[in-house]
């Protein structure tokens, strides 16, 4: 897979988690927190891929790395929002729409913009960047040290 095709994918697994999110009901208060402990996971994973391999690998053909950046202070920022508001509060939903719009917007503007100006570094680089992606996106889901950082994470953000 290309580098802007497991990027996608993996876009494809935030926004599904966060519409899965957003569906549940009043009733379902473990299914908001566990759904809601798995999106900071995949996000912390995805920023950590982008951070470290692609967005280097773009920086001489993309403009839009200092926006890519920002963008993703905006999701922390209204992630913790999300983390801090009690699943059973009426404005949880309400956060978590907020972060659903802040997400697509993201990776829309990468998918539509950033991406095809990754194609300048040609298929096989592109190719490569996704092996790399995926082998380190794999290495992260499995690592000890990724689990302990969300769970602090995740224990600071409730805290705050």
């Amino acid at each position: 897979m290309k580098a802007d095709e497991v990027l996608i994918a993996h876009h494809d697994v935030l926004r599904g988690l966060l519409g899965q999110l957003r569906e549940t009901t009043d009733g379902q208060l473990d299914r908001r927190r566990h759904l809601r402990a798995e999106f900071l996971r995949e996000v912390e994973v995805h920023t950590q891929i982008e951070d470290e391999i692609f967005y280097p690998a773009v920086s001489e053909v993309s403009p839009l790395l200092s926006v890519a950046h920002a963008e993703h202070r905006q999701i922390d920022d209204q992630l913790a929002t999300v983390m801090r508001t009690p699943v059973d509060d009426p404005e949880f939903l309400v956060e978590v729409r907020m972060l659903e719009a802040t997400l697509r917007h993201h990776a829309a503007e990468e998918e539509a913009e950033m991406f095809p100006q990754a194609h300048t570094l040609g298929e096989d680089r592109l190719e490569e960047l996704g092996q790399q992606l995926q082998d380190r996106q794999a290495e992260l889901a499995r690592s000890g040290a990724m689990r302990w950082m969300v769970r602090l994470k995740h224990t600071v953000l409730r805290l705050v």
